[in-house]
């Protein structure tokens, strides 16, 4: 072509899970069996959708025209303001203090696939978001790519229970002032780990001291198993500006919904934050409207 088209971040979109399935359809038609196992679909694995999922969904879009109409940008409001009080009521519970989040801290994304994408791609090029290694590519890929570079990682100790090496955190920020943020994957993919609330908060104290935003996927944190106590961002975030990426696909069957947002926390404690979170808003508005999901058909 007359000019390279090609985004200069492109060879750092990966995504080794489903670019394995086409290798192996390769080998497979060579006469080679092939085990399919799951990338984290319940239907898939057999889970059935329950009748009561089908039926609300049924009744609303035969009964309701709004179903089919353009939603606000942020999402559906009764939504946002039932999320908003079951976290503060989640908090009271818990004995927490802090700043309460309201509905208009809270933006729906077409699943967190979308969210991901929409947070990295809104960045400054040049601030960087640090994440465990091992990686989850949907994350690092679009950091990475966001960037032109490969992702930065700190690394989750295998000999300890994955847990994160604070040490090795603290000194990739401290010597590498690109870094902005840092990102939490609680319960992590692909480790499996729930990050104790010890962890947590020394995270939350580095992120405090240089300066940076926190970004926490939290999509498994109802789905924890073996007595592990799960530790949500909220819980210990304090004065820290940061955002929580939340979602149905893994706790109820019915993923291609695409059901997720985020909830931000302290948008108010930095300008620039604010501003960042708002590109968010804006960059979404520019979609017309939010996804009208699962979740907004029954709350």
């Amino acid at each position: 072509m007359r000019n390279n088209i090609v985004y200069s971040g492109a060879d750092e979109l990966t995504y080794e899970i489903r670019e394995i399935v086409a290798v192996a359809k390769k080998i497979e038609s060579l006469g080679v069996p092939i085990v399919w196992e799951n990338i984290g679909d319940p239907v898939q694995k057999g889970h059935k959708v329950p009748t009561w999922i089908k039926e609300i969904v049924r009744d609303i879009v035969m009964s309701d025209d709004l179903a089919f109409a353009y939603s606000p940008t942020k999402g559906l409001l009764e939504t946002r303001e039932f999320i908003a009080k079951e976290r503060n009521k989640q908090r009271e519970i818990k004995g927490i203090n802090g700043t309460k989040i309201t509905a208009e801290d809270i933006l729906f994304f077409n699943g967190l696939g979308d969210a991901i994408s929409r947070v990295y791609s809104n960045l400054n090029e040049h601030v960087r978001v640090i994440g465990p290694n091992p990686a989850y590519s949907t994350h690092s890929s679009a950091e990475a790519s966001h960037a032109s570079s490969p992702h930065i990682t700190y690394r989750l100790d295998p000999h300890r229970n994955w847990t994160p090496d604070l040490q090795d955190l603290r000194n990739k920020i401290k010597y590498n002032p690109a870094i902005g943020g840092i990102l939490i994957i609680n319960p992590d993919n692909p480790t499996g780990i729930v990050y104790s609330k010890e962890v947590l908060t020394q995270i939350v104290a580095i992120a405090r001291e240089f300066d940076l935003f926190i970004v926490a996927d939290e999509v498994y944190s109802n789905i924890v198993y073996g007595g592990a106590v799960m530790t949500t961002l909220s819980d210990i975030i304090g004065d820290v500006p940061a955002m929580a990426m939340k979602g149905l696909s893994k706790e109820v069957p019915w993923p291609g919904a695409r059901c997720g947002w985020i909830e931000f926390y302290n948008t108010d404690k930095d300008a620039i934050f604010a501003r960042y979170v708002k590109s968010l808003v804006d960059a979404k508005m520019l979609e017309v409207c939010s996804k009208l999901c699962f979740f907004s058909l029954i709350y």
